[in-house]
């Protein structure tokens, strides 16, 4: 066919280029004259009798050469030849990537927004990870691990990197300590300066408020408070003869750990008391940036796995020594006492790597049992920063310490000690999830409390101890293992359940981008209509909204002023409903003589009481500056029949009536007598529990909700409002603890009974 266009004519480069790649890639032969005789099935008349492999192989020089070069050319043919291998060596990487401290620079720089553990690298290669609180921190393992994350946690071991906590120190004289403390801590709560804790041999855990507000505003969360122990001799002189100048109380030292969403809050609330106080003289406070290093071991296989990872230093004191005997491996960290402080130095752990795991059971001693003291927790170099700064950086490497291995006679025989090698103090603290804090007045028992150990190290050996402590089979949990942990316990979640602290409020931010986005991004037919569902808020609590519509149900339709609500501490609700139910006496409160700061917990219980009781009598509003319509409580909601509650969800109260037709249809299903009663918008039919309820009648949001494993149902942790529930109270029968609740995204009405949480 001619050409199109006369430019067509030429050749194009496509076109040269295969020309070039069959000439590359063509073995040319030597002529010869054509042979006689024919094919080998006809005759080979002119082949020769005897063939010499010598002067065959240089008859056919030409063509093996051709051959050769052919194949050589064909390789080399094109440089973007897809077909051609391409040989990567160290040169084409450039002489920039082939310097010393490369990767640890390049580590550096990608840590500028969001800092590292030092177990990041072995997490980030098996786990999801996800950036929160100003951390890169492992969310879930790759793996399918769920329920046996939770099994682990129970009869095995789950260890959990949570050197996210930071830290910051106060040193003063214990009474100096002791009036700042009063001033941030829970005042409804024992002061981490009573005896049971101040001596070091426990560690206590409590919430602390912001010094700038009013009690009971300014709730932060949890902190934990280890002291070091005292170490001033009794024995001094007390003779005034022997010297005229008064000796100052000794100086204490208390360490304390918190959230890094509330450590930097925390510490300023301190700073700011030991400011109104005027004690900047005395009480000092240190703060400590990636100094110490936290690792959590749950369940009960823990003390196996730490005891077979911890070798204590020949020259342990004799009690320590005894103590560390007594720690059973087979009763687990839920056989020693709640807190215990142990304090040790250790070998370094890649002396003794793999661990070997001790599972023989230690006779339990009735004479002389295992009791926390300061001796115990004794271990100064601790807290000695310089010590700990000279011992960052291991002394001996991996490799160092290979190369010692290589010269035992037995492989893989363990390597002893010597005097160069590191000696680490640890802090190995127990650790109770769920005790109840007033089990004999509510009833509640410790059988879902999850027990384990705390260890906390110096910072630079995090890898030394996390390989041992992967060595010895436990499971690894990330933010969503620990999260179920802390719901299976019935502990409270932080930040999840502390609704009103400033962390609670960063909280529903990322998580209302996070289900906003996911919910915006599906097309409509495939995600829930939240307007025609009702419900108002599906993206936050809004217990502001909640508390205010809940006063107004209940005094006359009177909306009061909406102010920023506050958690009433469990100890101080218990409190008030018990006294609801009591007569009123004739004793009033001296409102002209200011209160303790230990007495503010009593006294914001006496202004609840007051004020429910006028407002009982009087069913009308109460002053400006009243507590109770702000106030809110923390309750366990537990379904009657079916049913899974789940985060955001709503809580409905019952009016008398209605919830007495709901008692009798829950009685009757669960006795098996009659059709089963169902949920409210499950199924049409007379079956339905009751109507459904208005918008009006809710009095909460659900915090934590999700299905138990521990007891095989739904359950969940709720915000209610302390006026609705007194008025809940007076009701009998089995009435007074009976709602409602409905999912955010569903239209399905379940009865539920809650009680006070023991938090």
């Amino acid at each position: 066919m001619p050409p199109k266009r006369p430019s067509d004519a030429a050749p194009s480069g496509a076109q040269l280029k295969r020309q070039r790649m069959r000439e590359q890639r063509m073995i040319p032969v030597a002529g010869h004259a054509p042979r006689q005789g024919g094919s080998a099935g006809t005759g080979n008349t002119g082949l020769p009798a005897v063939l010499e492999v010598e002067k065959f192989a240089q008859a056919r020089v030409f063509e093996i050469s051709a051959m050769q070069r052919a194949m050589k050319s064909a390789k080399c043919a094109v440089p973007k030849d897809a077909a051609k291998p391409k040989r990567v060596t160290r040169k084409m990487l450039g002489r920039h990537r082939m310097r010393p401290g490369l990767k640890a620079e390049m580590f550096m720089k990608r840590q500028k927004d969001k800092l590292w553990l030092e177990t990041h690298v072995w997490h980030a290669k098996r786990m999801h990870m996800t950036e929160i609180w100003g951390h890169r921190i492992a969310d879930r393992p790759t793996a399918k691990a769920f329920r046996s994350s939770y099994r682990a946690s129970q009869h095995g071991a789950l260890v959990h990197d949570a050197s996210y906590y930071q830290y910051f120190e106060l040193v003063g004289p214990l009474d100096d300590l002791e009036k700042v403390l009063e001033v941030v801590c829970d005042p409804s709560k024992s002061l981490p300066t009573s005896k049971r804790y101040s001596t070091g041999a426990r560690e206590y855990t409590t919430n602390v408020y912001d010094s700038s507000q009013s009690f009971p505003h300014g709730l932060l969360g949890p902190v934990t408070f280890i002291w070091q122990p005292d170490s001033s001799s009794p024995t001094a002189s007390t003779d005034a003869s022997t010297s005229a100048v008064p000796t100052s109380p000794p100086s204490r030292t208390l360490l304390v750990r918190a959230h890094p969403s509330l450590a930097r809050d925390a510490a300023l609330s301190f700073e700011r008391a030991v400011q109104t106080l005027r004690l900047g003289l005395s009480v000092g406070l240190r703060r400590y940036d990636r100094e110490f290093l936290t690792f959590e071991v749950t369940g009960r296989r823990a003390t196996e796995v730490i005891k077979g990872v911890l070798k204590p230093v020949k020259a342990t004191d004799e009690a320590t020594k005894e103590a560390w005997r007594k720690l059973d491996p087979q009763a687990g960290p839920g056989g020693v006492p709640a807190g215990l402080v142990l304090g040790l130095e250790v070998y370094d752990p890649r002396l003794s790597f793999p661990p070997k795991l001790d599972k023989r059971s230690t006779p339990l001693d009735l004479v002389n049992p295992l009791v926390p003291s300061p001796t115990l927790a004794a271990v100064p170099s601790f807290w000695d920063r310089n010590h700990r700064a000279s011992i960052h950086t291991p002394r001996y490497k991996k490799r160092d310490l290979d190369a010692r291995r290589s010269h035992n006679l037995v492989p893989g025989t363990r390597l002893d000690p010597i005097a160069q090698d590191d000696r680490i103090p640890v802090l190995l603290t127990q650790r109770t999830l769920g005790a109840s804090t007033f089990s004999s007045t509510q009833g509640a028992s410790d059988d879902t409390a999850q027990h384990g150990w705390t260890l906390t190290i110096p910072s630079g050996w995090g890898m030394p101890f996390w390989t041992s402590l992967i060595y010895s089979t436990p499971r690894v949990g990330g933010q969503r293992e620990r999260s179920h942990q802390f719901y299976e316990a019935g502990a409270p979640r932080f930040p999840e359940d502390f609704v009103g602290a400033p962390a609670f409020a960063e909280h529903e931010a990322r998580r209302e981008r996070d289900d906003k986005g996911y919910w915006e991004r599906r097309p409509p037919a495939k995600r829930p209509s939240y307007a025609k569902l009702g419900t108002a808020h599906p993206w936050r609590a809004e217990m502001g909204e909640v508390l205010a519509q809940a006063w107004a149900r209940g005094s006359a339709g009177e909306r009061d002023e909406q102010k920023k609500p506050f958690l009433v501490p469990a100890k101080v609700a218990q409190g008030v409903l018990d006294a609801a139910a009591r007569p009123a006496t004739n004793g009033a409160m001296d409102e002209d003589v200011p209160p303790s700061p230990r007495a503010r917990a009593k006294q914001l219980e006496r202004h609840l009481v007051d004020e429910w009781r006028t407002v009982s009598i009087s069913s009308g509003s109460v002053s400006p500056a009243s507590l109770l319509p702000h106030a809110m409580v923390r309750v366990k909601l537990t379904p009657c029949m079916r049913g899974v509650p789940q985060d955001l969800g709503l809580v409905y109260e019952l009016d008398e009536e209605t919830a007495k037709e709901v008692r009798a249809k829950v009685d009757l299903t669960l006795e098996g007598e009659g059709k089963e009663a169902k949920a409210t918008g499950e199924y049409d039919g007379a079956e339905d529990l009751c109507d459904r309820p208005s918008p009006e009648q809710v009095i909460g949001r659900i915090t934590t909700g999700s299905y138990a494993l521990s007891s095989g149902h739904g359950g969940g942790y709720a915000m209610l409002s302390l006026y609705r529930l007194l008025a809940m109270s007076s009701r009998g029968n089995g009435l007074s603890r009976l709602v409602l609740f409905r999912n955010r995204d569903s239209e399905t009405y379940r009865s539920a009974v809650v009680q006070l949480a023991d938090w």
